[in-house]
Parts: C-alpha cells; sequence; structure tokens
C-alpha cells in the first residue's frame, strides 16, 4: 500500500515536453521520481523541493508553478517581500531604486527585503542554541530542503536543526505590523513573496511549523525578473523601500557562508546538494566532528544557484558581493544612518511566532505503520534486491535496483519489471510497455513484425 504523502510539493511535470529519459531520476537525492508511461512521476512523500530535477532536465519538462499575479488586485496594500538575492540579477549599471521602480510599476504599493530582519533571526538562532547545550551541532533551517532531507533521508538529525521559521515569514509579520499600525486593515495588506526556489514555495504553503503565514502569494524569481527587465530603460529613482537600512552583511547572507559568517565560535558553510548529502551521511555515522552551526544550502553557491534564479550563479555572487561593498564603503564614512534601534528588537510575539515546536521525522524507508509487517516487508526487500541484477540501469523506470526492490515490495512494481530477469517473456513485454509506453519495442517483437512483412 501506498502511504499517506507527508509533503506537498511545488515542481511539476508537463507531460507534454517530458520525454522519460531518467535524468531526472537519477538525479533526485531522495529517490522521488519513477518512470511511468514514458513519463516521470514525482512522489509527493519523498520529494524535498530542492529543484535539481529541474535544473537537469535537458526538455525543459520540469516547472514550478507560481499564484496567479492577478491576485495583487485583491488587496489594497501590496507588498513586494524581496530577498537580496533578485537585486543580484541585475547589472550594476542598474542601481536598487530603478529596479523598486519598476516593481512598483508593476502594480505593488510597498517593497521590503526580508534581509533586514536577519541581526532579529541571528538572536533568535542564539536563543535556540544557549537553550539547548545538549546539543553539539546545530543546523540552519534557513533552506528549507535542507529540513525537509534531513526529515525524510536522515531523521535521527532532526533534533540538529535549529526550531526557528524562515526569515521571510518574520520579515512578512514586521511590514504587515507597521501598515497596521499606519492604519491598514489586516486583510488589505497582501503579502508577496519572491523565491529563487521551489522549496521556499513549499516551506511558505505547507510550512513543518504548521503555523499561520502572512505571506499571501509567491512569485518565481526568474517571471518578476522578465517584467522588471522590460521596464528598466524607461524607469525613474522614485521608489523606496520601507527603512532602506540594510548592512553589507545582510546583503551576503543568502551566499554560501554568508549566514555562518554571523555567528561566533565555529561554524561551517556546505552547499551543493551532493556536498550536502555527504556532510549529513557523515554527521549521522558520526564520522565528522562539526561542534557550532553548520549552514546548509541545497543549491550551488547558495540562493544565486536556486533554479529560479535568470542569472549564473557566480556573476550574481559578485554582484552582491559588489553591493555588499558599497555598503561598507557608505558604512565607514557613516553617510549611512544606522538602522533604529528597535529594529533588533525581538518582542515575545515574535518569539513565539518564529519558534517551530517539534519537526518531526518522516523517513521515506517506512513500509508499514505495523512494526511487523514492516520488518518482513524489509526482509523481503533485501531477498528481491540480492535477486536482481544490481546494474542500476534504470530501465525498470526506477533509478536503482534497491529502488526497484522497495517498489516491488510495495506493490507498485513487479519482478518482471526486470528486463534482466524476464526479457524474452511476454510479461516482460508488458512490463516494459507500462514503464516506456508504446515507443519503447522489445526485439521480439520488432522480429515477428519482419516475418509478417
Amino acid at each position: 500500500m501506498i502511504p499517506e504523502p507527508s509533503f506537498r510539493h511545488s515542481l511539476r511535470v508537463n507531460d507534454y515536453l517530458c520525454q522519460g529519459c531518467t535524468t531526472c531520476m537519477r538525479s533526485c537525492p531522495t529517490g522521488a521520481i519513477r518512470i511511468r508511461g514514458g513519463k516521470a512521476i514525482v512522489s509527493d512523500n519523498k520529494c524535498v523541493d530542492c529543484g535539481e530535477c529541474m535544473r537537469v532536465c535537458p526538455h525543459k519538462a520540469i516547472y514550478i508553478k507560481q499564484d496567479d499575479f492577478g491576485r495583487l488586485l485583491n488587496y489594497k496594500y501590496r507588498v513586494c517581500l524581496v530577498p537580496t538575492t533578485f537585486i543580484g540579477q541585475f547589472e550594476e549599471k542598474y542601481n536598487t531604486r530603478a529596479i523598486y521602480s519598476c516593481i512598483m510599476k508593476l502594480g505593488f504599493t510597498h517593497i521590503y527585503e526580508i534581509e533586514h530582519e536577519m541581526d532579529r533571526v541571528v538572536k533568535l538562532y542564539n536563543m535556540y542554541m544557549d537553550e539547548h547545550p545538549e546539543i553539539t551541532t546545530f543546523i540552519s533551517p534557513y533552506c528549507p530542503a535542507v529540513t525537509r532531507l534531513i526529515q525524510v533521508r536522515f531523521p535521527s538529525l532532526v533534533d540538529n536543526v535549529i526550531h526557528v521559521r524562515a526569515p521571510l515569514e518574520l520579515a512578512s509579520r514586521v511590514i504587515t505590523k507597521r501598515l497596521m499600525d499606519e492604519g491598514a486593515r489586516r486583510e488589505s495588506i497582501g503579502v508577496f513573496y519572491v523565491t529563487p526556489c521551489a522549496a521556499k514555495i513549499a516551506a511558505t504553503k505547507f510550512p513543518v511549523s504548521g503555523k499561520e503565514t502572512y505571506v499571501a502569494g509567491v512569485i518565481n524569481m526568474d517571471f518578476l525578473y522578465n517584467k522588471v527587465m522590460l521596464l528598466l530603460h524607461d524607469s525613474d529613482k522614485s521608489a523606496q523601500p520601507i527603512n532602506h537600512a540594510l548592512t553589507s552583511r545582510d546583503v551576503l547572507w543568502p551566499l554560501s557562508g554568508g549566514e555562518a559568517s554571523r555567528f561566533k565560535g565555529a561554524h561551517y558553510a556546505v552547499d551543493g546538494v551532493r556536498n550536502v548529502l555527504n556532510f549529513l551521511e557523515r554527521l549521522e555515522d558520526e564520522a565528522v566532528d562539526a561542534p557550532g552551526l553548520v549552514e546548509m544550502r541545497m543549491c550551488d553557491q547558495g540562493c544565486v544557484g536556486g533554479v529560479l534564479c535568470q542569472q549564473n550563479r557566480f556573476v550574481a555572487r559578485k554582484r552582491l558581493e559588489y553591493r555588499a561593498r558599497l555598503f561598507e564603503r557608505l558604512e565607514r564614512s557613516k553617510i549611512r544612518e544606522a538602522p533604529p534601534a528597535e529594529d533588533d528588537i525581538l518582542t515575545p510575539e515574535m518569539i513565539d511566532n518564529m519558534t517551530i515546536p517539534e519537526i518531526k521525522p518522516r523517513s521515506i524507508f517506512k513500509l508499514n505503520d505495523n512494526f511487523a509487517e514492516a520488518f518482513k516487508m524489509a526482509e523481503r526487500m533485501k531477498k528481491i534486491e540480492k535477486a536482481l541484477p544490481g546494474v542500476n540501469c534504470s530501465a525498470c523506470g526506477a533509478p536503482s535496483c534497491a529502488a526497484l526492490a522497495e517498489d516491488i515490495v510495495r506493490g507498485d512494481a513487479r519482478m518482471d519489471t526486470c528486463i534482466f530477469i524476464n526479457r524474452h517473456s511476454q510479461a516482460s513485454e508488458e512490463a516494459i510497455r507500462s514503464i516506456w509506453g508504446d515507443r519503447v519495442r522489445t526485439k521480439e517483437i520488432n522480429n515477428d513484425d519482419n516475418k509478417n512483412q
């Protein structure tokens, strides 16, 4: 029996474009993809929305569905919640004010950069770490794909994740409160987050904390980038963000190493799917000693490597570093005013809203709710895997022989799905067609066709 889906995800497969080439299936870090009927299908229970499948798909068949942009009109106050990663998509000749001006022309009434709240986020992290001296290695919760990966593949490490919600949640609440203090009604405020990746959409729509989100909608970064670029040639400099007082350190937060550098003592920065997997495996096996804070990003170079970013991640990183240097010079020359003192104050309400009470492990390896039955299924899975050829060819529509053995035990596949086991039987022919569709024909059928000609 197929288990109840543990997650909902934001990635979608366009069946018209999908060729069932297995590229996405082989790249998935959680084995969430199978080929059925010649098309890729994604398991809700296993997908962590890392976006690796979308990144490697040669046919552009995997996409991320965003909220209807027209929803902006449902609100009187329309806030664009922008990460600094978005500014890094544009050439240096386009200053921030010009980019903001274009965003306002698209229908937004206010702009707020998420990184305004990083001082508070750092305080929340430090509070949690001080309250849990029994934990040696703390894993940052900033990348939701990493948190979900830990839940499904490394459930023994869920307690190592800092139980604090994403900075975008804090930013959305801060800007909403400010507008309400100015007289706006809560229901008239729509906060729209510009996301560089699929994981942050899933985390916003279906948060691990289970708490209410103040984000009304999510906009794909590549979509907004293209809209802004069309307007940049005749933009003005009239638009201003609320409390534009980012520091150079704030600008660098989304980059690999930018978060970890904000903490005293030992800290580590790990980026890229394979590096994250390797580090977590070694941490789980106690093969690595990493006391302190571990910053982890599924995307190479950090958020600038997100699948919804338009620009090359290395170029975007350099642009943000350039922006940070400009801010640093202004800070040193004291041209820019320091942020108001209240900007880093944590109220009891903020602490309560930003705290995650529990992060539950949701292992993808769970076979059955009944322990005795699950044990029998696991034993049978081992026997089936030993009977399979072990070549991991993916012709069965699963990423490996181990994955096929699991599918067989779950009732989603049969032994004759493996072409090496039953390659000359009619049953194998039917199994192959169920995976690859009518476009794949076995040698036996082709020979029969030639004899009839």
